[in-house]
């Protein structure tokens, strides 16, 4: 493995706590003015950030790991479903760095923190740590529907799904229209709920993985519920600052990108699931919503100020 090589992967593996310039070549044994003119070329091409911490230190990070926005570089986060056909479409026009989340939690907190700079998320997520934080504008809707009930074999009174999303949401009112008194167990990544379907009564999950779970009873929540607004499209306020550019190229290239078989190569690239099962599951929601917010969208959230973190144009 060669110099340049062990310092990419020695910056993958601090990821967004960064590390000294002085500790890289401490730690790889490798010569100061080696480290130097690798990290020089890697900042010149857009891969590493340096930031001056005092006198002649420096902190470095992969770019994609950067705690600050970079000039002329776009990092949007998405969560591991295949609702996003036009937001990867739009990212690969701008070769923009997609990183993959299991958590919505954890995809938003990283969108108001700064370690990404767009996410698409679902509503209820953004519009709580975006009232709260006052960091992120909310400026596209991306998706409705998209997710429903997948049952067992188990008459148990625990239900799954993941905590504070959509999911939790569609999973309560389902319970309330339905008189049902169970408890909710959350799950940190689809994965895990699954494994754990044959101890709960259903588990409340998104697509690929309603598509992907055959042979078992399934309600989608649209059927029982209507239509509802899974995710949203999030750019954190300090990016729009330093480029408010990118942000016009990427919503222009958005608005016109489509769900085909293309899109879901693209997503299907950087999710690890197959491109076939994306394709199919695209019929499950509504990816050409309409831009306006309804008066019952928003006061179902019952949050104060959440009109002033929306701007759809």
């Amino acid at each position: 493995m060669d110099a340049e090589q062990r310092i990419r992967r020695l910056l993958e593996s601090v990821r967004e706590d960064g590390i000294l310039q002085s500790e890289i070549h401490n730690r790889l044994n490798l010569s100061k003015s080696t480290v130097s003119e690798i990290l020089t070329t890697l900042e010149y091409e857009k891969e590493v950030v340096r930031k001056k911490i005092s006198g002649k230190s420096y902190r470095v990070w992969l770019t994609r790991y950067s705690p600050e926005p970079v000039e002329g570089v776009l990092r949007i986060g998405i969560l591991r479903a295949s609702e996003y056909p036009k937001v990867v479409a739009a990212a690969e026009s701008l070769n923009a760095f997609i990183r993959v989340y299991d958590s919505s939690i954890e995809l938003t907190k990283d969108l108001v923190h700064g370690y990404v700079d767009a996410a698409a998320s679902p509503f209820i997520t953004q519009a709580f740590f975006g009232v709260l934080m006052k960091t992120v504008t909310i400026v596209r809707k991306v998706a409705l529907n998209g997710s429903g009930l997948v049952f067992s074999r188990t008459d148990s009174q625990w239900w799954g799904c993941s905590e504070f999303s959509t999911m939790e949401r569609n999973l309560r009112k389902y319970m309330d229209m339905h008189g049902i008194d169970g408890k909710i167990r959350y799950f940190r990544s689809p994965e895990s709920m699954i494994n754990s379907l044959p101890e709960l009564r259903a588990i409340a999950i998104w697509e690929p993985y309603f598509t992907m779970l055959e042979n078992l009873r399934k309600e989608r929540f649209c059927d029982v519920l209507g239509d509802y607004l899974c995710c949203t499209l999030a750019f954190n306020n300090s990016f729009l600052e330093v480029n408010p550019d990118i942000e016009e190229t990427f919503l222009r290239e958005f608005d016109r990108a489509r769900a085909g078989r293309r899109e879901a190569k693209i997503l299907a690239d950087v999710t690890g699931f197959e491109s076939n099962l994306i394709l199919k599951s695209f019929e499950n929601y509504e990816l050409y919503p309409e831009q306006k917010f309804s008066k019952k969208e928003l006061e179902e959230l019952r949050l104060g100020g959440i009109e002033g973190i929306i701007r759809l144009d």
